[in-house]
């Protein structure tokens, strides 16, 4: 090292490796070389090209992390569509007109930098950006095996890459540090026994691919059949984040820059059944087709071949993120749920907390206090973050009024929460995780109390022929925007007063006499059992 601001530390090949150089991973490896020019990084990569990841958009605390950390908001405006808002439809049955749609959204533009992502390009960019700032990179390159030492001495991490010849090489490198961002592959955690999926708690799987010459929500054609439906929104449907909503399930629908649709279907295998296929591709196609959204969108759309992704189980995490100089970032420590896009969310946390311990350390500063913070604030916020939005949620995300009061209450506490803090002090809080704290511990309890009456509120409702009554026929689309400030808790007091009422309405409401035709999505599964 040449840096005279760093310590002194014992000679190694890198003073830092980073297993994976996708966004987490290039992302580590371009605030550490910022921050710190003299330290030696190395990032290795075993694709030779970046492929598709669950869920291609971002948040408001994703977005303040690539803009106000990473300083990308020149090249994302460029590059990716800026998103407009979070849109979720709902119908009654696949007759449904698609004007009678009952729709959930904003009515106006966002207000803070949200983005549409073609991860592929933005993994690209990020890495290239690590490479001129000074890193190191092997690609593509297989790691053989990492040693981890228990004591001072140096870890381990065997390669196999190619040399500029073309023949294969396969070299062990010593490091003071090692950096896991595998992603899905979680190289420590399962390593270290402690890789946790989450199985029948959350029973999620996921399936996607990509879409070329999608009739958009603001085409001509569009517009022209449906005229009232454009009369609602103010705002641009197309570069929103549409969702399709089920009971059991719901779909993405994401515009890409290059025009192509990135949509894939997330749903609860304990409630809800894809329809059968010849593929998995003709399956998902099926299934977006039985929601007049998804036709008026989609009917005459064709899917890239060869573009098709499925995950079983999606939601996993690690016991502990960090160690005696390892850590875990991104997917490599645990991924919950893409329904909010809050994915890189952890992200940023896990990769600003992880860069900055190394850097204190490399400054030569006690990092005792941060590394026992870390140990444990990864699973105690993944374990607030799962109870409080997403646990039971699928049995609910098929009623538009229920949904409606998780979607206000959910984004208040947010917006009251992380959002506020990043934008009041990114340099703090994207050291720490979210909603770990006596504040944040309080809202996640709040939160989770709310989910669980939405969610006996479900099922009482399927048992008295209620459920999804709101699904056609109502405008639920918001005239205020959201803001990083204490403002927001004017949408939990609205939430709370909606909340009230429908629990008045599931106690004394009745099933209509005649009731419309209600086709489900095809394959849905018994219903559960009432709550008691």
């Amino acid at each position: 090292m040449n840096d005279p601001h760093l310590s002194p530390m014992p000679k190694t090949d890198y003073d830092v490796i980073i297993m994976g150089g996708a966004f987490s991973g290039s992302s580590a490896a371009l605030l550490l070389k910022r921050d710190h020019p003299g330290l030696r990084v190395l990032v290795v990569e075993r694709r030779v090209e970046f492929d598709r990841k669950v869920g291609e958009s971002t948040s408001e605390v994703g977005g303040c992390f690539l803009t106000r950390v990473l300083h990308l908001g020149s090249y994302l405006s460029a590059h990716h569509y800026q998103k407009h808002g979070l849109r979720m439809w709902f119908c009654k049955s696949p007759q449904d007109s698609v004007e009678d749609c009952t729709e959930l959204g904003p009515k106006f533009q966002s207000r803070l930098p949200t983005f549409q992502l073609d991860r592929s390009l933005l993994d690209e960019h990020v890495l290239k950006l690590a490479q001129e700032a000074g890193a190191d990179l092997l690609r593509p390159a297989t790691l053989r095996e990492v040693n981890l030492a228990e004591d001072d001495s140096p870890h381990t991490v065997t390669v196999a890459s190619m040399t500029a010849e073309g023949n294969k090489e396969t070299r062990t490198y010593s490091t003071r540090w090692v950096i896991d961002a595998s992603g899905k592959a979680a190289v420590l955690s399962k390593k270290l026994g402690l890789h946790r999926p989450l199985g029948d708690e959350h029973a999620t799987s996921s399936l996607w691919c990509r879409y070329r010459n999608v009739n958009t929500l603001d085409s001509h054609k569009s517009r022209s059949m449906h005229p009232q439906l454009m009369k609602r929104a103010k705002a641009s449907r197309a570069s929103a984040t549409n969702h399709l909503m089920g009971r059991g399930w719901w779909v993405w629908l994401i515009p890409l820059s290059n025009g192509d649709y990135s949509v894939g279907v997330v749903w609860d295998r304990s409630v809800f059944t894809l329809p059968e296929g010849p593929s998995l591709q003709a399956r998902l196609h099926a299934h977006i087709l039985q929601h007049p959204i998804g036709r008026l969108m989609f009917e005459d759309a064709e899917q890239i071949e060869g573009d098709t992704f499925y995950y079983k189980g999606l939601p996993y995490h690690t016991e502990q993120m960090a160690g005696n100089r390892w850590a875990m970032v991104g997917d490599a420590a645990g991924f919950i749920d893409p329904l909010y896009s809050q994915g890189l969310d952890y992200c940023g946390h896990t990769v600003y907390a992880v860069t900055q311990m190394i850097g204190k350390e490399a400054m030569g500063q006690d990092i005792t206090e941060t590394l026992n913070y870390l140990k444990g604030a990864y699973k105690r916020s993944y374990r607030l973050w799962f109870e409080s939005l997403y646990k039971g949620k699928y049995e609910y995300m098929g009623d538009a009024e229920l949904v409606r009061i998780a979607f206000i209450m959910d984004l208040g506490t947010y917006f009251v929460g992380p959002v506020r803090l990043v934008y009041d002090n990114p340099e703090y809080e994207f050291g720490r995780l979210p909603y770990d704290g006596p504040a944040g511990t309080f809202f996640a309890k709040f939160m989770a109390l709310y989910n669980r009456r939405l969610n006996a509120m479900a099922k009482k409702r399927l048992a008295k022929g209620t459920y999804g009554l709101w699904n056609t026929g109502m405008d639920l689309t918001l005239g205020q925007s959201y803001t990083p400030d204490f403002s927001a808790l004017r949408f939990l007091r609205w939430g709370i007063r909606l909340w009230l009422v429908a629990e008045l309405r599931t106690l004394f409401g009745k099933a209509p006499k005649m009731m419309p035709a209600r086709a489900e999505m095809p394959m849905e599964k018994a219903p559960m059992p009432s709550a008691a």
